[in-house]
């Protein structure tokens, strides 16, 4: 009687202690399967996140490369009328240089000192007897004079300052094209990290879906449950009580 009171009393905490192993594994896995639930869905939130800081930045970098388009067309407009000022200064230049007339060199004068017109000045000849020649000079108020001085310095000054502006140009068009070049590359690292990351995130996502699926549904004989050698044990220690009470 006492042998069967004891086997029954081994084989009751065996199944409790299978029991209790096997609530506390589910337990166990129920929590497993929240947390990679929950971090799915952050990482989710994550991607979406990312993907819509992305598409900003790259509406913000459209907007941006047609404005810099739109200056580059300008700053090329503006660079066919400088080209157009130049060669309207050389022909003008080479308009005066062709003038034969008297009458029309001091008319081309006029034109370009109007307050000239206002004051006394003219034109004399003034003999030169080592040359034996006769030379026609402008007669003009000393102090006007200064007027052709400013004009000098001033068209040394702006020749100097149209140098210098043209330098920067050609500087600042190396730049962007420099610019360029660093945006393309840019772009394409930028490619490179979204194919890796989404990538990586599709093999993420598969991988915790399968992990999830094998939480949910573990295999139906699990001899890796914590515990099952301390059942073997407790089952063979009944046994052995058991036969030491025949």
């Amino acid at each position: 009687m006492l042998k069967h009171l004891a086997v029954g009393a081994v084989v009751f905490g065996v199944l409790l202690l299978l029991a209790l192993t096997y609530l506390t594994a589910r337990y166990v896995d129920q929590k497993e399967i929240h947390r990679a639930e929950m971090e799915m869905e952050h990482m989710r939130g994550t991607r979406d996140s990312t993907l819509a800081f992305v598409a900003a930045k790259d509406s913000m970098q459209s907007i941006l490369t047609t404005q810099v388009r739109t200056l580059l067309s300008d700053a090329e407009v503006l660079r066919r009328q400088v080209a157009d000022l130049e060669r309207e200064r050389q022909q003008q230049q080479l308009s005066v240089r062709k003038l034969n007339k008297k009458e029309d060199l001091q008319a081309r004068l006029r034109q370009t000192y109007p307050e000239m017109a206002q004051s006394a000045w003219g034109v004399t000849e003034v003999f030169n007897e080592k040359e034996n020649v006769s030379v026609e000079y402008l007669l003009i108020p000393l102090w006007f004079s200064e007027t052709f001085i400013i004009e000098h310095q001033n068209a040394q000054s702006y020749r100097n300052q149209r140098d210098k502006l043209q330098h920067v140009d050609s500087l600042q068009q190396s730049v962007s094209v420099l610019k360029d070049s660093v945006l393309a590359l840019e772009r394409e690292k930028t490619q490179a990290y979204k194919h890796g990351y989404d990538d990586a995130y599709a093999k993420y996502e598969s991988l915790n879906e399968k992990y999830i699926e094998l939480l949910k549904k573990p295999p139906s004989v699990n001899l890796g449950f914590p515990g099952w050698g301390t059942i073997l044990g407790t089952a063979a220690v009944g046994v052995a009580v058991g036969s030491q009470l025949k």
